[in-house]
């Protein structure tokens, strides 16, 4: 921070007043050059002086004081050029702001709330962005649903009334989720939007497996289901969990053998609510594991049978169920061993 500021704000009567730092300067300004003019006085041991003396005396003090004011004024501006630098480069580059939170009087004040304002906006933007990509990622899945639909209508005419019944089902039920969450996210209340009243959370994994029905069959899985046999309520935001599942669906399958089986198992303990998640494919090494949940967009690999992979979904799914305060983590014994992954809330 500026040498002039810092300083000032260690003088006690002035740390909690922007203003009076500028009067206390401006009070030391005026009264330079009569001080000046009694010390040479005092000092002087010639005590006759002449009237250009003291004039000129006067003039060279009052202009060398009206100077050291204007800089020292100049520089007490230091907290609002500094802000004014700090938004200009974030609205420009993006570059978060590092302003001091120490200080008590109104420019401090300022800085503060503008550190901790664009921070708070850069972490929203942030969490817009990364469940925006969520969603987008997870699009694919009802889209693969609908295409593997309508392939079978061609080559089985007898059942496409009920393939077109499912497509319609998938259809309504992604534009409904998609228009509630973008909805939300317009209106900059994504965490407002979490639910206050309790919901079943087997209500919501019984909806997402049958929707994931199609892909089973695809790669002839068998989905071995453990629901709980008590009441599992939670308040976490659905949506938000919705999306979180189905990513962990979608790799179960993605890196699964065909044959294989996949478990789904719900329970609760210690007052924590467990979605558990289940394969016997691909799993991952203890080396991968550290790059497991980070954002490997050029890292993603292939599924059992190349499927492709952005290499966003377990990063963002593991930063989505962060902020609603629970934990998402995943184990594998080695390679070809499977993986589980756990949603804790």
């Amino acid at each position: 921070m500026n040498f002039i500021y810092y300083n000032l704000n260690k003088i006690r009567f002035l740390q909690k007043s922007y203003s009076l730092k500028f009067l206390f300067i401006a009070f030391l300004g005026i009264h330079i050059p009569l001080i000046g003019v009694i010390i040479f006085i005092l000092n002087s041991p010639n005590q006759s002086f002449s009237k250009g003396t003291i004039i000129s005396l006067t003039l060279i003090l009052t202009l060398i004081a009206a100077l050291a004011t204007l800089a020292i004024l100049k520089n007490l501006l230091a907290p609002l050029i500094i802000s004014k630098k700090s938004l200009e480069d974030y609205l420009t580059k993006k570059q978060l702001p590092n302003l001091p939170l120490n200080y008590l009087d109104e420019a401090g004040i300022l800085m503060s709330l503008i550190q901790k304002t664009v921070n708070s906006l850069d972490l929203h933007i942030k969490e817009k962005q990364e469940i925006t990509t969520l969603v987008s990622h997870n699009l694919r899945t009802p889209l693969n649903q609908i295409k593997g639909l309508c392939e079978l209508t061609k080559i089985d005419a007898a059942n496409s009334t009920e393939y077109i019944n499912q497509i319609n089902s998938i259809a309504n039920l992604q534009l409904q989720g998609l228009t509630e969450l973008l909805d939300q996210l317009m209106h900059n209340n994504l965490e407002a939007s979490t639910r206050v009243e309790a919901y079943e959370i087997g209500n919501l994994i019984d909806i997402e497996l049958n929707n994931a029905q199609l892909q089973f069959k695809k790669k002839n899985l068998t989905l071995v289901y453990k629901k709980s046999n008590r009441s599992l309520l939670t308040t976490a935001n659905e949506k938000k969990i919705s999306l979180v599942f189905q990513n962990l669906i979608s790799n179960a399958i993605k890196f699964s053998f065909n044959g294989g089986k996949i478990y789904v198992e719900t329970k609760s303990k210690d007052q924590k609510l467990e979605i558990l998640v289940r394969d016997e494919g691909m799993g991952f090494s203890e080396n991968y594991k550290p790059n497991l949940f980070k954002d490997a967009r050029n890292l993603g690999r292939l599924g059992t049978e190349n499927e492709p992979s952005v290499g966003l979904g377990l990063h963002l799914s593991k930063r989505t169920v962060e902020q609603l305060g629970g934990l998402l983590v995943g184990h594998s014994d080695g390679e070809n061993k499977g993986a589980t992954f756990s949603i804790i809330i």
